[in-house]
């Protein structure tokens, strides 16, 4: 065969291993997302929904990577291939990545393990699959060209990725629902299945006519990696795994499941892969250690001085993690070893990447009482790279005594935002659901003493403490804020007593207004949150001593609304309010056309649904006024100022059908801005969250 025939055979071949490894490669992170949103709502709707997801895929891709290590060592390429395809067709058996309802969680409690074995049933099998095609293709492309770099494959890889995670939020998510959107990713996973299938023919079949030369593995000894050298490995992407879980929470926690917030903290840590493994250039250890320390400074100063705008957290944020990561990144591509140890090396990468994300996504809730794991991987970030970089450190004694002075320095400032808390702390715990701290202060405003509870940064509830002031009803829920008015002038069922129901807890605050006789149902997917209210403040306790039934319900209140209205049918409330926030926003899932039909079904006819829409990020009082007009009903605005002591300016908008109710309102009503944003209706299947993002 010719020299020129065989050159254009491998350019051939190239040509068929790229596409299949950039397409398992889209799919792979394609899936992510699309998985995300559909268990997001059955676990209610937290940011550590997403972590856990993320931290189920990271040990899936170890898995792939670790079976990739095996039949790459273990069996011939002719037998690889066999194999591997015969599990890519078995795999498809479980078809289209639709979750089964069944896997919901029925039982109270941190539903970690249920998340992970509901993802293991419904797309492991696939996943791990895909993730072997990297190291696995690149593999057989490097037996077959000895003489020709795998990495550059790997970069087609990380191309792959950074597009799905990309289209995604504006391309797949607006114009296709959740379902179509698990039946285009599956039918993609039958066109990879076959492509790998057409690359393992065309490979074993042409085996016999292409010239090569003998791998020089083959021939040449090659030393094996040096057991320092495979720790680093290991330790440099943990850190920058560690860092992206950890920088995704803190940007995620005092917003709604926005996938748009997701992909974009994950598009910047693969960013950072591509750009380190594509190019030699790309990472300059020089300039990167400078930003190395910058960045890490300032993610420090950043902890004492949080951004309240969304954009700038994003840009922030992003930044810390780019330039850290960078830096891991970059010093693990420097440490790449030759082909032979090419799975072995994604493998170590894989496995550090699983233990960044067990450590933030199960040990962290476990041994922190706060959200110290951006601290720790802060931190870890310089170590690390300290670590690595050690032999050259210790070459100048002002390199060395930098480097450990600069990590005591950013470690005692890091320290020192973790003690860092205004009023005496009453109390503070964390679980799957966030850390809560209640505080204690004298108020600037009325001079009184005043406790609160925090999720993040969102206050969720405010008691003063003295005796006679115990009652008055504070933060977001004055008298002259929607839910007030709500509760002081909406129509009782009976014409006596008032049966409320109320979809999240906080500190119960709502409950200053229960009167004996009343019947008041919350709704309370924490337990940690109940804890609190029964504990550290005394809104419930007193409504019950004052006369009023008030019982705490636990779950998601979706799931509960349905199961009470198919066991005990209607509640009959003649007020439900709407108020269970994840930081800064209600769930997704609680604002849908599907959640709304819910609500009425336990309201009066004249009953009032209030909505409480108060939030930093996102505008969603169109999505309740969307709800309103698709059923005919009403719907007004209640903003409060917040000029009251102790008060917080609040929005609700107020949803009924009694006329009699708006009327006797009238004056706390709030018109619509003219340049308010149209009604939208929210479903389950699609929602548009970047039309309500307020990025100011």
């Amino acid at each position: 065969m010719s020299i020129v025939a065989a050159s254009e055979a491998r350019r051939g071949e190239w040509f068929l291993f790229a596409p299949v490894i950039f397409l398992s490669a889209f799919l792979l992170f394609q899936v992510q997302p699309i998985i995300g949103r559909f268990i997001l709502p059955w676990f209610g709707g937290g940011s550590s929904i997403w972590i856990t997801t993320l931290l189920f895929f990271q040990v899936a891709l170890l898995a792939g990577y670790g079976y990739a290590h095996l039949v790459t060592w273990r069996l011939p390429q002719r037998t690889q291939a066999v194999v591997h395809v015969g599990l890519l067709l078995a795999a498809a058996l479980v078809l289209p990545i639709i979750p089964d309802e069944a896997l919901r969680q029925e039982h109270e409690g941190a539903p970690a393990l249920c998340i992970l074995v509901l993802l293991a049933l419904t797309v492991g099998a696939p996943y791990v699959l895909l993730s072997t095609t990297g190291p696995l293709l690149q593999r057989w492309f490097t037996l077959a060209h000895p003489s020709r770099s795998p990495y550059r494959l790997y970069a087609v890889s990380n191309a792959g990725s950074l597009l799905a995670l990309l289209t995604y939020p504006v391309l797949v998510e607006p114009a296709l629902g959740l379902r179509a959107q698990a039946w285009a990713w599956s039918l993609g996973y039958l066109l990879f299945a076959a492509g790998t299938a057409l690359v393992a023919w065309c490979t074993l079949r042409g085996a016999h006519v292409t010239v090569h030369t003998p791998p020089p593995d083959a021939t040449v000894e090659v030393p094996r990696p040096p057991l320092a050298t495979m720790a680093a490995w290991v330790a440099l992407p943990a850190g920058a795994s560690a860092l992206l879980l950890a920088a995704t929470n803190q940007l995620t926690q005092d917003v709604s499941g926005v996938p748009l917030l997701w992909v974009i903290m994950l598009a910047i840590y693969l960013a950072t892969f591509i750009l380190c493994f594509s190019s030699d250039t790309a990472y300059d250890a020089p300039v990167f250690g400078v930003t190395l320390v910058g960045a890490s400074l300032y993610a420090a100063y950043l902890l004492f001085n949080p951004l309240q705008a969304l954009l700038w957290q994003v840009f922030s944020l992003g930044g810390v993690l780019f330039l850290l990561c960078m830096s891991l990144h970059g010093e693990t591509a420097r440490l790449r070893p030759a082909p032979r140890y090419l799975t072995l090396f994604y493998l170590l990468v894989a496995a550090g990447g699983a233990l960044g994300g067990l450590f933030v996504g199960l040990l962290a809730p476990l041994i922190f009482d706060g959200t110290w794991e951006y601290h720790v991987a802060v931190w870890s970030a310089p170590a690390f790279v300290v670590l690595v970089r050690w032999r050259w450190l210790v070459a100048s004694k002002v390199r060395t005594s930098g480097a450990l002075l600069g990590l005591v320095v950013l470690g005692a400032v890091l320290l020192l935002q973790v003690r860092d808390r205004d009023g005496v702390v009453v109390f503070h715990d964390r679980n799957f659901y966030g850390v809560k701290y209640v505080t204690e202060r004298p108020s600037e405003a009325s001079g009184l003493l005043l406790r609160t509870v925090s999720h993040g940064q969102i206050v969720h509830g405010a008691q003063r403490m003295a005796a006679e002031h115990r009652r008055d009803a504070l933060a977001y829920y004055g008298p002259a804020s929607g839910v007030g008015v709500a509760l002081a002038d909406a129509p009782r069922g009976d014409g006596r007593s008032r049966g409320v129901g109320a979809v999240g807890l906080g500190a119960g605050v709502v409950a200053a207004y229960a009167e004996a006789g009343d019947s008041w149902m919350f709704y309370e997917i924490d337990p940690l949150m109940t804890e609190v209210a029964e504990t550290a403040f005394t809104y419930l306790a007193d409504a019950r001593a004052r006369g009023a039934s008030v019982t705490v319900r636990h779950g998601d209140a979706r799931r509960l609304l349905e199961r009470q209205w198919e066991e005990e049918g209607a509640a009959g409330f003649d007020v439900l309010v709407v108020d269970a926030f994840s930081g800064d926003s209600i769930p997704q899932h609680l604002l849908t056309r599907e959640a709304f039909e819910g609500y009425w079904q336990h309201l009066q006819p004249r009953g009032v649904l209030a909505v409480h829409v108060t939030n930093r990020y996102l505008d969603l009082a169109p999505v309740v006024r969307g709800a309103a007009e698709e059923r005919g009903l009403s719907a007004v605005l209640v903003v409060d100022d917040g000029l009251e002591p102790d008060t917080y300016s609040s929005a609700w908008v107020l949803m009924t059908a009694d006329e009699a109710f708006l009327e006797a309102i009238a004056s706390s009503i709030t018109p619509w801005a003219a340049d308010a944003r149209a009604p939208r209706v929210w479903t389950d299947d699609r929602a548009d969250l970047y039309g309500v993002l307020e990025f100011r």
